[in-house]
């Protein structure tokens, strides 16, 4: 009896170790939310959830949707300008450079069409920086066309291609042209971050 006694005791014990508070199997989550609710968020510099963190590739980011159009848009740790260390736990939106008809990165850039934006059943959009305002700008829902590429900006400074031979000629490539753009600084200022 003393041992059928012991038994029973164990197999309790045993039991209440392996259910949470409510009686539903133990996830390691009894703070309330289960191991499905814990989703990565990015947050813009005043608090406020931009949206789910989003990985394409080695790439991160998030998806916008801006005038009932998803987008996403890509995310980076800062490096510093004076000494190239990067921040532990703050991004900003990531600018690509733009590309442009023009010879002096006047005027909108265009969207390359090659390689596609990730993730590729998004609308295509790249940001560009101007200084501590980041823009993004999206491509319409249409087919790409043939532009001339004459200069390309990165970090707010323009090359010219075919100037000498120490840059790159002039060359067309599948694009397409902005359709809209949306200041992500403004609604959404940096620094991110990113948290539950």
């Amino acid at each position: 009896m003393r041992t059928l006694l012991v038994v029973a005791l164990l197999a309790a014990g045993v039991t209440s170790l392996s259910y949470g508070d409510e009686g539903t199997p133990s996830t390691g989550h009894e703070n309330g939310e289960g191991a499905q609710g814990r989703v990565l968020k990015v947050f813009d510099g005043k608090g406020k959830i931009v949206g789910p963190l989003t990985s394409s590739g080695s790439t991160d980011g998030v998806v916008l949707t801006v005038s009932g159009i998803a987008t996403f848009v890509a995310i980076s740790r800062p490096a510093n300008a004076t000494t190239g260390q990067y921040p532990a736990s703050q991004y900003v939106w990531t600018d690509i450079g733009g590309q442009y008809p023009t010879t002096d990165c006047s005027g909108p850039t265009v969207i390359s069409g090659l390689p596609a934006a990730p993730p590729e059943i998004l609308r295509p959009s790249i940001v560009l920086r101007q200084g501590a305002s980041a823009t993004l700008f999206i491509a319409p829902d249409a087919p790409t066309t043939t532009v001339t590429i004459q200069s390309a900006s990165s970090d707010g400074a323009c090359q010219t291609y075919g100037t000498n031979p120490s840059v790159p000629p002039v060359f067309t490539e599948n694009a397409w042209r902005v359709e809209k753009t949306y200041s992500l600084t403004q609604n959404y200022p940096e620094p991110l971050t990113i948290h539950y």
